[in-house]
């Protein structure tokens, strides 16, 4: 039965993580490769660890021998060590970390992002966008340009917030395509008046790329990046019923997004006397960590207690097949929910979420 037409769509806003790259890499099935900074049973030696092997052991000693060690405390604390060798360490560990970050999305083997471009066209449907949810907007960590690419396929063109200018990518002009606001840069941005943009990053490493490096407080003082975390916490204020956390742990590296979830959720309940809700796309684990780490944030659901699709298995630990990849298996049961609602009208479910339903199942 079609959903009841008296209220307004909810506003959605999404925050999109490394584990959301992870779960594309591995939903096309692509080379096991580890995208994310730690160490996983499954996927192998995380990021921080592959790092420390570009580095002689004369090295190593300043960082530490520790298996899946912090990278970004490491790298905060040569930085401000005022010791001229050590600082010059730091910023060869940030060019290593470039470096490696674009090797493994080169051996991921990712080209056309399926989750990204699903999830996107559910957004884009006009009677879901309508009736059931209206995408305001998607703040990511990342520092790919995957969700570049996808917001071309998908509206035609890219709203980042800022002015660019771009050789395969189009900047928008229209205020329905929901903006992608990179608050850490990209290896795809180059410095200029404005801003140059490619559609996916060079696989050297460039030193007049546009984002923040690896490290416990990532300063957003200078543009674009004051502009972007204005425009983060404006939309979350403002055009936020639902906060979607797809891939991000929020640990305390995360301090800049914890403190901007903090104060907007803070600023809505004051406006409006209730604060948006957050759904957590991730392990059930993960998100219950994130509620009693970060109890400060209200509201707060991990998967394992949405509704909106079969997540119950997720909180009584029953995880097999499909359900290990967390944000392909939910992007799945979300659009078998609303087409079971009739909430993308009549009829098949039209191209990519056809196909992310057909082969999730």
């Amino acid at each position: 039965m079609a959903a009841s037409r008296s209220r307004a769509a909810k506003k959605v806003v999404y925050l999109w993580g490394a584990g959301a790259t992870q779960a594309e890499a591995t939903f096309l099935g692509a080379r096991p490769v580890n995208l994310l900074m730690r160490d996983h049973n499954d996927l192998g030696d995380g990021i921080s660890t592959r790092m420390l092997r570009r580095f002689a052991p004369k090295w190593r000693r300043f960082v530490g021998e520790e298996v899946d060690i912090d990278i970004e405390k490491v790298i905060s604390l040569l930085a401000g060590s005022s010791v001229a060798m050590l600082v010059d360490l730091a910023e060869r560990m940030r060019r290593c970390y470039f470096l490696e970050v674009c090797q493994s999305l080169r051996l991921a083997g990712l080209g056309r992002p399926e989750l990204a471009v699903g999830l996107l066209e559910m957004h884009r449907h006009p009677v879901f966008r309508k009736d059931v949810e209206l995408l305001t907007g998607i703040i990511t960590t990342n520092h790919d340009g995957l969700l570049q690419v996808a917001s071309q396929e998908v509206f035609g063109e890219v709203n980042l917030g800022f002015p660019f200018e771009s050789g395969d990518l189009t900047p928008s002009v229209s205020l329905l395509t929901p903006p992608i606001l990179q608050v850490h840069g990209s290896f795809t941005w180059r410095f200029a008046v404005p801003m140059r943009v490619t559609g996916r990053g060079r696989l050297g490493y460039s030193s007049d790329a546009s984002w923040i490096p690896p490290a416990i407080l990532k300063e957003s003082k200078h543009y674009p990046f004051n502009k972007l975390v204005g425009l983060a916490y404006e939309l979350l204020a403002r055009r936020c019923d639902v906060l979607r956390i797809v891939g991000c742990s929020l640990t305390q590296n995360d301090w800049n997004i914890l403190a901007l979830i903090f104060n907007a959720q803070r600023h809505h309940e004051g406006v409006t006397g209730a604060p948006f809700r957050i759904e957590i796309v991730s392990s059930h684990q993960g998100g219950e960590a994130i509620k009693k780490e970060c109890s400060y944030l209200k509201n707060v659901v991990p998967i394992g207690y949405l509704t909106e699709g079969a997540f119950a298995a997720y909180k009584e630990g029953q995880i097999s097949g499909a359900m290990r990849n967390v944000f392909a298996y939910w992007l799945t049961e979300k659009l078998s929910y609303h087409r079971q609602r009739k909430e993308f009208g009549e009829g098949a479910l039209p191209g990519t979420m056809a196909r992310i339903v057909g082969e999730a199942r």
